[in-house]
């Protein structure tokens, strides 16, 4: 009898949310993603990697990662079948499937060399600079209008390539996640591939001059939408949410002059 009871209280609550108990469920989700360094990376490195399996393990499932550059992860999704859903997705963008609400956001702002160009305190101040950002940027930052006053515009999957056209002087400032553009530096960094001679990190200045930036999951299945929103609202009251962006964030916020919203 009390087993029967048990079981019925689980199948309302099935019904009701499509939140299946951690302990009946024994299932993998596969989750298309966006290669992004320090954020999403190759088996599920980074602090929206971490956060995503975070929020499925709290639902009682593990999550497996398909990660692509970004902007072609959410075609990889819409074009065929791989995926339980995609994850980083803006707001606007509609997609087959489930949304949830905004799990994570971004802050992106201008990243720049004090000592050519500057100070950036706006978003009128980008007006005749060249200018690099992610696929997709200029409409993602809402800036087609400003356009027209720019120099040079380039969109480039490859963070790598922001930085080393920064550091070259090939353009002026790059427009990104700032806390992305400090992970690739750091690497560059550390590898030892930064430019010879008078040339210092410390000159470089972040300035978030756009609003963070949200975006959403996109499962295939309406009953793992809802659930992503409940579990992660519950790992958000436990705290969980916070130290996961905290552990990304600390190493860096001198860096990015503490300047750098995550939440």
């Amino acid at each position: 009898m009390m087993l029967s009871r048990l079981f019925l209280r689980a199948f309302i609550l099935w019904g009701a949310t499509g939140w299946v108990p951690a302990q009946a469920a024994d299932h993998t989700l596969t989750i298309v993603a966006p290669e992004l360094p320090g954020s999403s990376e190759a088996g599920g490195v980074g602090r929206d990697a971490e956060l995503v399996a975070a929020t499925l393990r709290e639902c009682g499932y593990s999550a497996k990662f398909i990660v692509q550059p970004f902007g072609r992860h959410m075609l990889t999704y819409r074009q065929s079948l791989r995926g339980d859903a995609v994850m980083t997705v803006p707001l606007y963008r509609n997609l087959p499937g489930y949304s949830t609400s905004a799990y994570i956001w971004y802050q992106n702002g201008a990243y720049y060399d004090s000592e050519r160009v500057g100070p950036i305190n706006t978003i009128a101040d980008l007006k005749g600079l060249n200018v690099v950002t992610f696929n997709d940027g200029i409409k993602i930052l809402g800036l087609e209008a400003l356009v027209p006053y720019l120099g040079e515009v380039h969109e480039n999957t490859n963070q790598r390539i922001h930085s080393h056209l920064l550091f070259l002087g090939r353009v002026d400032v790059i427009l990104a996640d700032g806390l992305i553009v400090a992970e690739v530096n750091h690497r560059i960094r550390e590898q030892g591939l930064l430019p010879k001679g008078e040339f210092d990190l410390k000159n470089f200045r972040f300035a978030p001059i756009f609003n963070p930036t949200p975006y959403k999951m996109v499962f295939r299945e309406p009953g793992l939408a809802r659930a992503f929103d409940e579990c992660f609202d519950r790992l958000y009251r436990k705290g969980t949410v916070t130290v996961i962006l905290e552990k990304y964030l600390a190493p860096y916020q001198g860096e990015l002059m503490h300047r750098y919203l995550s939440q």
